[in-house]
């Protein structure tokens, strides 16, 4: 990768770790220096390793399988079969026209997930009726236990996920379904598409 012109603009990222909130200021040349001398040291080297290995570069996945279904509860058939880089939901988005008539009710995602950092991971869901299944565990939603679960996932494993929404309110703009994690250094952030694949029937995990 060719370096950039001398006086090149810079990118400043906001890195989460252990320590707390630590600024590091990232050249495009892929170096890091930090904000402020005052910065230097172990913990905040040991912090930017851990966000990196959270980050969305460090894997290939392609996102999940998403299953939209005409009834609630995810019932028959689906309607509509996709792939969905990240979950990211929202029903107030436009439907292709051929739904207009007969919008999904309720959808499911299922598929791979595979931390690149080992530790106990909470799952989140946004919407609080969705369930998040990992690992036959139930993380979040009616099944889970009271304000949710965590489990300790091992860095470069495939753990099965699945998250199901029963019930799609296409009468409200606010309801919406992200699927994050509270990572084990702390900071809660979207599961990347980069770290979602496809279920074995779709796309088999490569072998680790």
């Amino acid at each position: 990768m060719s370096r950039p012109a001398a006086g090149g603009s810079r990118r400043l990222f906001l890195v989460l770790g252990s320590i707390g909130a630590a600024a590091l200021l990232v050249r495009r040349d892929g170096r890091r220096a930090p904000a402020h001398p005052d910065l230097e040291g172990s913990e905040l080297r040991q912090a930017a390793r851990r966000a990196e290995l959270c980050s969305a570069a460090n894997a290939a996945g392609v996102g999940l399988r998403g299953e939209y279904f005409t009834a609630e509860r995810c019932a028959g058939a689906p309607l509509l079969v996709r792939l969905d880089g990240t979950i990211d939901f929202d029903t107030s988005l436009d439907w292709p026209a051929e739904y207009h008539d007969r919008p999904p009710r309720s959808v499911r995602w299922s598929g791979w997930v595979k931390p690149t950092l080992s530790g106990h991971y909470r799952f989140h869901a946004g919407a609080g009726d969705a369930r998040i299944v990992v690992a036959r565990q139930p993380l979040a939603g009616p099944d889970a236990p009271p304000g949710g679960a965590s489990l300790e996932l091992a860095a470069g494993r495939f753990y099965p996920i699945r998250i199901d929404l029963e019930h799609i309110a296409h009468d409200t703009a606010e309801q919406r379904i992200r699927l994050e994690w509270t990572a084990p250094h702390g900071a809660r952030f979207l599961v990347p598409r980069a770290l979602l694949y496809l279920p074995a029937e779709g796309l088999a995990p490569p072998a680790t």
